[in-house]
């Protein structure tokens, strides 16, 4: 964090900030052993662990020693106190260039010959030790009072290497840099080199050329290179050729061979040229550097640091020209704040702005935006989302941004703040898309697609879900260029069925094609070309993003799908990705995060930590309390086990030992047994087997559908479990644990219902299903009669939704966690003659570091309640953006 005047580094004083260098902050301090001022750059704190940070920070300080030269800024030392790095330089008085232009505007003939010469002579000494300076610009030139010129931040220097290897643009230290300092500026695009513009390899005639650009900007007061965004500046470099006829006759030789854009013609050593110049006129200047500039031999140096930074902070207005390379740079959050559990990224069409719900340091969840040329993230005001799920998108203007607040769906003025109700929320949406006449679709998790006014009004159904085809839901919507037509995820528990459509707004929900366009497991996005013409469709596919030729007049695709970038990160049906023409924006995918057995008690506080940390979820407490079944995943989230925790001497035993991965342990009513799925020959099966390993585990039921054993009767007689081919889409059956074992439906409805328990006296059966469009809490009686979906009687106990219910051993208090996660409520149960339930409460405030993980194991008296808390956030909380894209397609 950012040091205060008066803090203390060993014996140097801070009195005042001085700005950011290349690799950190920079202060005034006083040398209270020596009794002067000096500057100090500090290395920032969140990098203070970084090993590769750390290396270029100690390179910095190399460089700048073996740079003993009057016009380059001296280094005294570099020091380390209380874990803080930092360099101790030389404190250089006066204004840079960059303020001295700013300030009076062109600098006099003469006065510029003076300042050339010496930045020629500190370049030149850099030079002849192999070292390029990279970042030259007249913000990091300084002239003192009396004249002298003292060259600054060297902290993206390099010395030549001849490691072609390095010469990635990717691997730039101004990227990492502009990676990891939330979008500030490092280098300036109108400073740099075509040949950095084009990633390719550089060598000191990229600081002649950047030498070339500080001295046409002295002499005219004006900038030479310039655009509204850095791709504009990028392509004025490329293509624009200066007007040298507003440089005075004498300096204007010097500059243009500065300036060839060819580094083969360019100037090869800028003090011989300024030497040229201080000793005649034009005409001699003329002839003596036909002779002075021979071809010197490429000798390769570590990248430009252009792109990178420029990237950070790219902003597109209006058609951006076309650049000749994709290039990639990753944007890290703010310190301390973290993207929600399931967080995905919404770009503005515009390419302006990426926004994306997050947490900041007191656990608050908003909705954050990063302007693509801002220094940093910031939350929208009045943006709080209350789900932590899509939509997140925008208007077609980029100027308001749709989400998800309490029980309203709603839109927020980027640019004013101001926060309008577009609708009620009647389900729970997955998706969004808003034209240009102002028609917003909405997905859904348990619906079809629904229609809305953008300025407001009540949704209506467009597409509706087909039982005759097992649809659950109609999700991901996204307009086309027409505005009429669409694409649409369907999810269906018939894989032939799930998949990419394209609806109309002017079919009736009835009559809406159902020609699949694209086979996927989640939702597609169309992206125009930024030419005429047919644009793609980008897709996940085992975590890879590809992008496939469609015409979206035709609706067809083209070509074959190509691999865009890897390791895209996914949640729901969607990837964490988003794309216009010219820029695309992902997560990458997490790591699975390690979580602790952590007891609470009905206060919320920590009572015990059980285990050790690991892939933990969905802990059941055997009967006598006395041991833990839990799914214990690798770091990978493939093949888990169920192992066992015995709470007396805290050691964990694994139970399952596959082949394939066994999950959700459900203890007999004695304790004696466990029943858990398995994948053994296709689909998740039930097996059985006894705690005390006398037996092997056995098959229960094998089907075609995916199987998850969820209560156990107390008299022992019947297993409850749930059975679908997809999550999500799952139906509850009861199975005969005496006698033959046929299957006996629970619920039969086209709902996604789950994670049932049996109430202690066997009467009653408590759930949870998506019958209102939202996860609530359900109680059903239970005859367990031959049909037990016949069972009268069925009350919704929940209220704003819920999951994980769980009974009080005396079945007089049932308990469940929020929708969202953040709260485990109660409520008293009378189950007399007639079920009467009461109203939820909140029993525990989960904390905010509990995760995104599964399950509550509660003692049969409901005071202590052991969950899975994540204890480490291993999900890197940053996102990749890529430039041009498209251009990555063509190789």
């Amino acid at each position: 964090m950012p040091l205060s005047a008066g803090t203390k580094l060993g014996s140097y004083e801070v009195l005042s900030a001085i700005g950011a260098g290349g690799m950190g902050e920079v202060y005034q301090a006083r040398d209270t052993k020596l009794g002067r001022d000096v500057a100090i750059k500090v290395l920032p704190e969140a990098f203070a662990h970084d090993l590769d940070y750390l290396s270029r920070f100690q390179g910095e300080a190399k460089i700048l020693a073996s740079l003993n030269h009057p016009n380059i800024a001296a280094i005294y030392g570099l020091e380390e106190n209380l874990g803080t790095s930092y360099l101790v330089m030389e404190l250089i008085p006066g204004e840079t260039l960059a303020e001295r232009i700013k300030r009076g505007g062109a600098i006099p003939e003469d006065e510029t010959l003076a300042i050339a010469t010496q930045m020629a002579e500190a370049l030149e000494a850099a030079h002849e030790k192999g070292i390029i300076h990279r970042d030259l610009k007249p913000a990091n030139v300084k002239v003192t009072p009396d004249g002298k010129v003292k060259v600054l931040d060297f902290g993206l220097a390099k010395a030549f290497t001849g490691d072609s290897a390095s010469q990635d643009i990717a691997n730039s230290p101004t990227m990492t840099r502009a990676a990891t300092m939330q979008g500030v500026i490092l280098g300036t695009a109108a400073y740099m080199s075509p040949e950095q513009a084009r990633g390719k390899p550089v060598d000191r005639r990229a600081d002649i050329w950047a030498f070339g650009v500080v001295l046409y900007e002295m002499l005219t007061g004006q900038q030479l290179f310039g655009g509204a965004t850095v791709s504009d500046t990028l392509a004025a470099v490329l293509r624009h050729e200066p007007d040298y006829t507003q440089i005075p006759a004498r300096m204007r030789l010097l500059v243009r061979w500065c300036l060839e854009k060819d580094p083969r013609k360019r100037l090869r050593d800028v003090a011989d040229g300024v030497s040229i110049v201080e000793a005649g006129p034009e005409q001699e200047a003329s002839s003596a550097m036909a002779e002075a500039v021979p071809i010197w031999p490429w000798v390769v140096a570590a990248t430009a640091c252009l792109i990178a930074a420029g990237l950070a902070l790219v902003l597109f207005r209006g058609k951006a020209p076309t650049l000749p390379e994709a290039y990639r740079v990753t944007i890290r959050l703010p310190e301390n704040v973290t993207f929600s559990p399931s967080a995905a990224l919404a770009l503005s069409p515009d390419g302006h702005r990426v926004a994306f719900p997050a947490v900041d340091p007191e656990g608050r969840t908003s909705v954050w935006v990063q302007d693509m040329e801002g220094e940093q993230a910031r939350p929208l005001p009045g943006a709080d989302p209350s789900i932590d799920a899509p939509p997140f998108f925008w208007s077609p203007d980029s100027r308001y941004l749709v989400f998800l607040s309490d029980s309203k769906i709603r839109k927020v003025d980027v640019l004013g703040g101001t926060v309008q109700d577009i609708c009620d929320r009647t389900v729970l949406p997955i998706g969004g898309s808003w034209n240009r006449d102002g028609v917003i679709i909405i997905g859904s998790i348990s619906t079809g697609l629904m229609r809305v006014p953008a300025e407001g009004g009540t949704p209506v159904p467009l597409t509706v879900l087909d039982p005759s085809r097992h649809e659950t839901e109609h999700e991901l919507p996204s307009f086309l260029p027409d505005g009429r037509h669409f694409l649409y995820f369907i999810n269906s528990t018939d894989p032939e069925n799930s998949g990419m459509y394209v609806g109309s707004l002017d079919d009736p929900p009835e009559r809406q094609s159902k020609k699949r366009l694209l086979a996927a497991r989640f939702g597609a996005t169309y992206v125009p070309s930024d030419s005429p013409g047919d644009g793609h469709l980008l897709f996940l596919r085992d975590g890879v993003l590809m992008a496939q030729g469609f015409s979206p007049d035709k609706f067809e695709l083209l070509g074959d799908p190509a691999p865009v970038a890897d390791r895209v990160g996914s949640a729901f049906e969607t990837g964490h990705f988003a794309v216009t023409p010219t820029v695309l924006v992902y997560r990458g995918q997490a790591s699975a995060p390690d979580f602790q057995l952590t007891w609470f008690d009905t206060q919320g506080k920590v009572v015990g930590k059980v285990g050790d940390p690991g892939g933990v979820l969905t802990p059941r407490l055997s009967p006598n309390g006395s041991l833990v079944a839990f799914e214990r995943f690798p770091a990978n989230m493939f093949n888990g086990d169920v192992w066992l925790l015995d709470l007396k001497r805290n050691s964990s035993t694994r139970f399952t030992f596959g082949p394939g991965s066994s999950q959700n342990p459900v203890w007999s009513p004695d304790g004696s047994e466990i029943v858990f799925s398995s994948i053994r020959d296709g689909s998740l099966d039930l097996y059985r087997k006894p705690v005390d390993g006398s037996r092997a585990e056995q098959l229960l039921l094998r089907t075609s559908d995916d199987k998850q054993a969820f209560s156990w009767s107390h008299d022992g007689r019947f297993l409850l479990y749930g059975a679908g081919r997809n999550f999500g889409t799952g139906q509850m059956w009861v199975l005969p644990m005496r006698g033959e074992p046929n299957p006996i439906p629970f619920s039969q409805n086209h709902f996604d219902e789950r994670d049932g328990e049996f109430s202690p006296d066997g009467r009653w059966v408590a759930y949870e299903s998506n019958e209102t469009g939202q996860y609530e809490i359900y109680v059903r009686a239970f005859s367990g009669s031959a049909d037990a979906s016949q069972s009268s009687g069925k009350w919704m106990v929940s209220k704003e939704g819920g999951m994980f219910p769980r009974w009080r051993s005396d079945g007089r208090e049932l308990v469940y966690i929020s929708l969202d996660r953040t709260a485990i409520m109660s409520l008293s149960v009378d189950t007399g003659r007639v079920f009467q339930p009461g109203v939820p409460h909140q029993l525990i405030k989960i904390p905010a570091d509990r995760g995104n993980s599964s399950g509550v194991a509660p003692t049969p008296d409901l005071k202590r309640f052991l969950m899975p808390v994540a204890v480490e956030a291993k999900a890197a909380q940053s996102f990749t953006l890529i430039l041009n894209w498209a251009a990555a397609l063509k190789r």
